[in-house]
């Protein structure tokens, strides 16, 4: 764990931070952070938030300032003149809001079409939504009170990073609760388990930790997951991990099951609220030399993990 937080390339001590947040004195923190680094007051204020929510430490190493931005001196800011979103914290949030507003008109188009526009967005985040195609299938999932987390990826060509486009025909890995599936549905679904030979499946001896995890996502998503953790209050919670044998000359290489925790509500959460854009599944690997845990798209069929919605159920 570093001992600073790096912040517009300039180093700030972390128990400076703390001292002052634990004194009660956000506004000093905030006025620090601003002044040393020479950013925004909004863009401290955020990294504030990350110390009040525990999450700083997951960006050791990282700058918390975006690098192309157009720079706002001091001055202005001190003018007391509300300057435009540019660190990451500020442009991703931004970019959520949009999403949101853009799914929701998405989401009226389709009921006034009676489901047209809507059939894209079948995919669900932690229950069903696995090649189903009907309009009529649509709508038994949705009246079953399923949310679709994974709305803007649903055909499967979208990817969560640049320049990289999912083949539409690529097989769907992700585990479906065969409980929430229609009977006409579920057979196939239970066909498919079989030919998986889950029996052989070998649970892994090292696997990413919830924080790791959570790390690893941050990074894949481009830091669109910022915004979850700080905003939304939510985190990511891994499952049982199975040693994945496609390790692409990486030392390690698991398949495993997350879910969103909800820090406030203490349980877990359908989806995050605007934009979705997370799987239930991913494979984490850990580079030869490296120690630090990433993550891909998932590339084995692994059990649906029922024992870690179990753990983070709502509590009577």
């Amino acid at each position: 764990m570093n001992k600073n937080i790096l912040v517009n390339k300039i180093e700030i001590e972390k128990e400076i931070i703390i001292d002052l947040i634990k004194q009660d004195n956000r506004d000093g923190a905030i006025d620090l952070i601003a002044n040393r680094a020479n950013v925004k007051f909004k863009t401290a204020r955020d990294i504030v938030q990350l110390f009040d929510e525990g999450d700083i430490d997951l960006f050791d190493g990282k700058d918390l300032f975006l690098v192309d931005y157009d720079e706002v001196p001091n001055s202005e800011v001190s003018a007391g003149r509300e300057p435009e979103p540019s660190s990451f914290l500020e442009v991703e949030r931004d970019k959520s809001k949009g999403a949101g507003s853009k799914k929701g008109l998405i989401i009226g188009l389709a009921v006034l079409a009676l489901g047209f526009v809507f059939l894209r967005y079948v995919v669900g985040f932690n229950h069903i939504g696995h090649h189903l195609s009907e309009l009529g299938q649509v709508f038994d999932k949705n009246s079953g009170g399923t949310t679709a987390l994974d709305a803007d990826t649903a055909d499967r060509k979208a990817s969560l990073e640049p320049g990289v486009t999912r083949v539409a025909d690529a097989e769907d890995f992700r585990p479906i609760d065969t409980n929430l599936l229609a009977p006409e549905f579920k057979s196939a679904e239970m066909a498919r388990i079989k030919k998986a030979q889950f029996d052989k499946l070998i649970p892994a001896k090292k696997s990413p930790t919830d924080e790791d995890a959570q790390l690893a996502l941050i990074y894949l998503t481009n830091k669109r997951l910022t915004d979850v953790i700080i905003q939304q209050k939510l985190n990511i919670k891994i499952g049982q991990c199975y040693e994945n044998p496609k390790k692409e000359g990486n030392k390690h290489c698991v398949s495993c099951m997350i879910l969103l925790y909800n820090r406030e509500k203490k349980h877990w959460q359908e989806a995050p609220d605007g934009e979705n854009f997370l799987d239930n599944a991913y494979d984490f690997y850990l580079p030869e030399g490296g120690d630090t845990w990433e993550a891909k798209s998932l590339s084995m069929h692994i059990p649906y993990d029922y024992a870690l919605f179990k753990k983070y159920e709502p509590k009577d």
